[in-house]
């Protein structure tokens, strides 16, 4: 039994440090893809990027938060160093540590995950099918949007904070779990239903988006509504893939809880990645769909043209500036149906 046990902890320490370095890697990239933006904001100063700098605080916040609510307490044994920290925030001890704050964080984040993917692809909806008062909306929308969405949550999250939630040793797996005194189980339900709704919200936008966006012409298509809409679809795709391993996950829970099914296995093997792909995910898709030669950062009276921003982002940190020759002069122009046609 000891030996079962410590093979167990040696796999979560393993995994532990695979989350740490890749978690770690994926973090630099996307501090330094928006230390590039911020940098150079005259040139990407539009809507999407505004949100993508959001989610860049939200996805950090999300990622490294969990650290401290689900990965270290599932890593760490009886003698692990970080025991004594865990046996400290026990049910029967007088710790200030504000614990159901980030245990609170945790669950209310995770209903935002799936709102942020919804709001990335509205944004290009609006773009795409509202182009005379997109600046408008986003204008004057974008804070009371990302507000609302982040308060819509506190309905069902808020008894995860007002109660205390405090960690608890497992002795059958020589690890650390966190509990709450607060009822989970409404918050289950509301939370599957707020992942299906939003699901079914963005797919019936990405549809309509890439149906549209499949009657311009091939030079219209390459243009920074489709470059940039192609960032927000696949981020949805992975939201559709993240949701259904943890729905096998869900299921088989309830159905094979010893994993003798092979899809059950597979859930199971993948459920500690799920989450951190779509976090992380972030700054890769922007960095693939950037166009290769050129991509143009299209705002409603504005087009940034010939930006390469692969390149650009190569030059700026490893020559310390900006690459002047892969910017051309600002157009000003009306941007509107037929102007989307020609460009």
């Amino acid at each position: 039994m000891y030996v079962e046990l410590s093979e167990d902890l040696q796999m979560l320490s393993g995994l532990l440090i695979t989350q740490f370095v890749y978690g770690t890697i994926s973090t630099m990239l996307y501090s330094l893809t928006v230390i590039f933006l911020i940098k150079n904001w005259k040139h990407f100063d539009n809507y999407f990027f505004k949100l993508y700098i959001y989610q860049f605080i939200f996805n950090m916040w999300m990622y490294w938060n969990f650290y401290v609510t689900g990965r270290l307490p599932a890593s760490t044994c009886r003698e692990c160093a970080l025991s004594s920290w865990f046996d400290s925030l026990s049910k029967s001890s007088d710790s200030s540590f504000p614990y159901n704050f980030f245990f609170f964080t945790q669950y209310h984040l995770g209903f935002m995950s799936y709102t942020n993917v919804l709001l990335t692809s509205f944004n290009r909806y609006t773009l795409i099918f509202m182009q005379k008062i997109y600046t408008k909306i986003w204008h004057y929308g974008t804070y009371i949007i990302i507000g609302i969405f982040c308060l819509l949550p506190l309905g069902f999250t808020y008894p995860v904070l007002a109660n205390r939630a405090y960690v608890e040793y497992n002795p059958l797996s020589d690890t650390y779990v966190v509990r709450t005194e607060a009822n989970l189980s409404s918050l289950y339900s509301a939370l599957l239903v707020w992942m299906i709704v939003t699901m079914i919200l963005s797919l019936f936008v990405n549809t309509l988006c890439w149906y549209k966006i499949s009657k311009y012409s091939k030079a219209t298509r390459q243009q920074n509504d489709y470059r940039l809409f192609l960032v927000s679809f696949v981020t949805f795709l992975i939201q559709g893939m993240v949701f259904c391993i943890g729905t096998i996950n869900k299921i088989s829970a309830d159905r094979d809880p010893s994993k003798l099914l092979l899809i059950s296995r597979i859930g199971q093997v993948m459920s500690p990645f799920a989450n951190d792909l779509l976090t992380l995910s972030t700054p890769y898709v922007l960095i693939i769909f950037s166009k290769r030669t050129t991509s143009h950062i299209l705002e409603l009276s504005h087009i940034y043209s010939h930006l390469q921003i692969r390149q650009s982002v190569k030059q700026f940190f490893v020559k310390g500036s900006f690459a002047p020759s892969s910017i051309t002069p600002i157009q000003n122009i009306r941007t509107s149906r037929s102007v989307l046609s020609k460009i």
